[in-house]
């Protein structure tokens, strides 16, 4: 399945890289926008939007359900294919600005590290803001040995009601255990992203830049 994404050019020259954005359930493939020129304005974004429409301009990965316990439940097979469609749209990008630098939303940061762990050689790293590590359970993945030191910015709310911290803290242990370079954040927030995250994450990105 082809993607549909909106393009927000650079706002200052300087740079030729690529920022493909990836947003949260619920949200849209404007949602993330700000970020990018938040980030460093001489970035381009490409904002890939979800392929499953939740009804008006909400959009989703997958869909999600709960159980009886009020866990969050999944097709593990749906988000399977929705990493791959996601993987095809950034090999697209990368053909013609290569090595472009991820960065996902709770949701979107699940199919960012998918697209990730599958084709560690598609992106120059990822930046993961209040993501999981069930939405990468039984995801394909590249060797071990071509996803060692692969960089990652990851960062997670000590409040969040919809995705509580131990969470984000299993993510971190997933991610390390698979040999990726993790930089791990913590701050003091719910299911959101603040300034301080932005700060954080514009030092990693400029490095790497």
């Amino acid at each position: 399945m082809k993607l549909n994404a909106i393009e927000l050019p650079p706002r200052a020259p300087g740079l030729s890289r690529t920022l493909i954005l990836l947003h949260g359930y619920g949200a849209d493939e404007r949602d993330l926008l700000p970020i990018a020129h938040a980030l460093d304005p001489r970035l381009r974004a490409v904002s890939l939007q979800g392929p499953v429409a939740l009804g008006g301009p909400m959009r989703a990965w997958f869909h999600l359900g709960q159980d009886a316990r009020g866990r969050i439940t999944f097709d593990a097979d749906i988000a399977r294919a929705a990493v791959r469609s996601a993987t095809a749209a950034v090999e697209e990008i990368a053909a013609t600005s290569p090595r472009p630098l991820l960065l996902g939303f709770s949701q979107g940061a699940g199919i960012a590290l998918g697209v990730a762990l599958l084709r560690p050689d598609l992106a120059a790293g990822v930046l993961s803001f209040s993501g999981v590590a069930r939405a990468l359970e039984d995801q394909d993945h590249a060797p071990v040995e071509k996803l060692r030191g692969f960089p990652v910015f990851a960062a997670h709310g000590l409040d969040d009601p919809l995705l509580p911290i131990e969470l984000g803290r299993d993510l971190r242990a997933t991610l390390e255990a698979l040999g990726l370079d993790v930089e791990w954040h913590e701050y003091p927030m719910e299911h959101m992203v603040i300034p301080e995250e932005i700060e954080d994450a514009r030092r990693w990105l400029n490095a790497r830049l």
